[in-house]
């Protein structure tokens, strides 16, 4: 299973160089822990018995650049969305670099997907999943692993 951004340049299947249909992808705008991801992603453990959850952040992702912005025009939706990327990752009044926030925040994404489901929580707990974030980067073509991660 992977969650990752809504962005095209994305290409899951051909990053893992599998075949449409073989993995159970969630997307949304900055990969984000939402309620309809989460759900998603319980869906996958419950339907599916998924062992394996990629949380796959990219370079250059417009909505976490967003989150590190001072001010920026947003819609009202994607200014909430913006907003919970943002309390992740920002320190105080001063925001992270975009760079260094694309690959903060798989990891918080993963964190806040542990505690935010007691059903993900359990199944890390007992080792029936594993997480992984990661980030994506285009200059490369390479996917740059964080670490599992494991407990909230």
């Amino acid at each position: 299973m992977v969650l990752s951004c809504s962005d095209s340049r994305v290409p899951i299947e051909l990053l893992f160089d599998v075949g449409f249909g073989d993995l159970f992808v969630i997307r949304n705008a900055g990969n984000a822990c939402t309620e309809g991801s989460l759900a998603s992603i319980e869906y996958g453990l419950e339907a599916l018995n998924i062992s394996l959850l990629v949380v796959l952040g990219h370079q250059g992702c417009g909505a976490v650049a967003a989150a590190c912005a001072d001010h920026v025009s947003l819609s009202p939706s994607l200014s909430q969305l913006v907003l919970h990327i943002r309390q992740g990752l920002v320190k105080g009044a001063v925001p992270l670099d975009p760079d260094l926030a694309v690959r903060r925040h798989p990891v918080l994404t993963a964190q806040q997907l542990i505690g935010s489901s007691q059903l993900v929580q359990d199944r890390v707990n007992s080792g029936a999943l594993v997480i992984e974030p990661a980030c994506y980067t285009f200059d490369h073509g390479k996917i740059e692993w964080m670490g599992s991660t494991s407990t909230a």
